[in-house]
């Protein structure tokens, strides 16, 4: 199983979901990704890895992908580019397929 993250910036990063059975000693939580400036998490989801990925921009662009095509990487990794923008817009929402 595989945790999906996406950002306002178009980043998408799928981790395994075993990288976060560790919970750090000061009850601080565990660190999923690390952002760039001014980017938010828009959607994040749980999912075999073996569905298809759709992101949706709010201007209605669109990509549709198989999640294994979005290579598993680790916790505090950024991602990689899921889909380019355009000036203005941003990810609305992050979909599993199937």
């Amino acid at each position: 199983m595989f945790v999906v993250i996406v950002t306002a910036q178009g980043m998408v990063k799928r981790t395994s979901l075993e990288e976060y059975r560790q919970q750090s000693r000061g009850g601080s939580g565990v660190g999923a990704i690390n952002l760039g400036d001014g980017d938010k998490v828009v959607g994040a989801v749980i999912t075999d890895g073996k569905k298809d990925l759709m992101v949706v921009t709010a201007k209605g662009m669109s990509i549709r992908f198989a999640g294994e095509d979005a290579r598993a990487m680790g916790r505090t990794a950024s991602g990689v580019r899921g889909i380019s923008l355009k000036d203005g817009d941003c990810v609305a929402a992050l979909v599993v397929c199937g």
